[in-house]
Parts: C-alpha cells; structure tokens; sequence
C-alpha cells in the first residue's frame, strides 16, 4: 500500500455537508468538518471551543448549543472521520473485507495525523461507526468465532488497527535513524546480541509493512482462533 492516501474518497473535507442547521444557524456537520480543520491545524493542544467559536464567526455557546460539551464536539469529529470509511463489497470473504477496513483506518490516520487519535477516545462515535462494528461482527461470525468471544476479539480489533496507525502518525512506527543505531552500537554485545543483530533490518524498516504484516497475524490468530474452537 502506499505511503499516500489512496483508499478513501479524494476530497480533503470528507462527505459532503447536509443542510443540517439548528436554532442558532449551524449545523453539526459543519461544526464538525471545521473542528476537524482546527485540530489539524494546531493540534489538541491548540483546540478549544473558544477558537472554534471565533473561527466560525459565532460565540462558545453557538457551538455548545449543538453538543453540550467539549466531549460532544470531539465524538462528532471522530463520528465525521469514520462516516469517510466505505465498507468492503459484502461478497468479499471475511479476511478480505476486515483488511479492507485495516488498511481504510491507516489511510485516514495519513489524511488526519493530529485528529485520528480521537477514533481511540471513544467506544463508539455514531451511527457510521455501528456500520463497520456490524461488519465486523459479520466477518468474525463468518470466520467461525464463538458468539461469546466476538466483543472481545472487536474491541481488540479495532484497538490493534487504530493503534499501528497511531503509532505511525506519533512517530513511534519509523525506520530506526541514526541516532538510534548509534545508541543500540553501543550496548555491549553479550547483553543485547539479537538487538544489535536486528537493527539494520530496522533502519530499512517501512511503516507501511510494520502495518500490513501485523494485521495479517491478527487475522492469523483468528483463523487459529476458530479452529481451536470448531475441535
């Protein structure tokens, strides 16, 4: 897959708006869409409502008339980035379309890198977030996983994939640089010889395979998984 952005839609700002307004003249939709636009731009260090508000052309209590809270604001923004994820066609086999959904997620963390993390804050944002929850209970139900294991196994699912993408928007999913093989060169050889070893294969080392391999032993390990439970 490449580094670029090329499984969701081409359009920067997502779906298009609804004519969605409330009381006060906005609507959630665009709330969202400029919140997410203010997030990218100063991180979540530089978002308040405040400046939301003020770049909209209204005051906080326009913004909070919508959502209540801080809170609500960010689920509608996590809610905005999912609803850019398009299921899998539902004639793929169960591996490909959980893949398809992987590899959607990365690609929006690459289109999203200060925002994406808000897709870990919550358990769910919405209804687009209930489609691709029941796509999963769909694909690990046809994988052959035992009713009881399938929250267990989602959950986990979606913490693996929204975590290697977090990991490599943060910075903590990279080739190794310099500085690091210097730093490991100079541990002593008896104490960390599979270390010392394996680092070159880290300077080499692309995001995009430390992304793509560990999703196939996930899905892997519910393939064992079912196995083990179909004995």
């Amino acid at each position: 897959m490449s580094e670029k952005d090329s499984t969701l839609p081409s359009s920067p700002t997502g779906p298009k708006l609804k004519n969605n307004k409330g009381a006060r003249g906005l609507s959630r939709e665009a709330i969202a869409e400029e919140a997410l636009a203010l997030m990218e731009e100063g991180g979540d260090s530089g978002f308040t409502i405040r400046k939301l508000a003020a770049r909209m052309g209204y005051d906080p209590m326009s913004i909070l008339y919508h959502f209540k809270s801080k809170d609500g604001v960010l689920r509608a923004m996590a809610d905005r980035m999912e609803g850019q994820i398009r299921p899998a066609p539902p004639d793929r086999p169960w591996r490909g379309r959980m893949r398809h959904l992987a590899d959607q997620y990365r690609s929006l963390a690459l289109r999203y890198p200060n925002s994406f993390w808000l897709m870990q804050k919550f358990l769910h944002t919405g209804h687009a977030d209930f489609l691709h929850m029941e796509m999963v209970h769909g694909a690990l139900t046809e994988a052959g996983i035992n009713e009881r294991d399938i929250p267990a196994l989602c959950l986990g699912w979606y913490g693996c994939i929204t975590g290697l993408a977090v990991g490599e928007t943060g910075g903590l999913i990279r080739p190794a640089e310099a500085v690091d093989m210097a730093e490991v060169a100079d541990l002593p050889e008896k104490t960390y010889p599979l270390l010392k070893k394996a680092m070159p294969l880290y300077n080499d080392l692309a995001p995009s395979t430390v992304f793509s391999l560990s999703v196939e032993v996930f899905l892997d390990g519910i393939r064992e998984r079912s196995k083990l439970q179909g004995d």
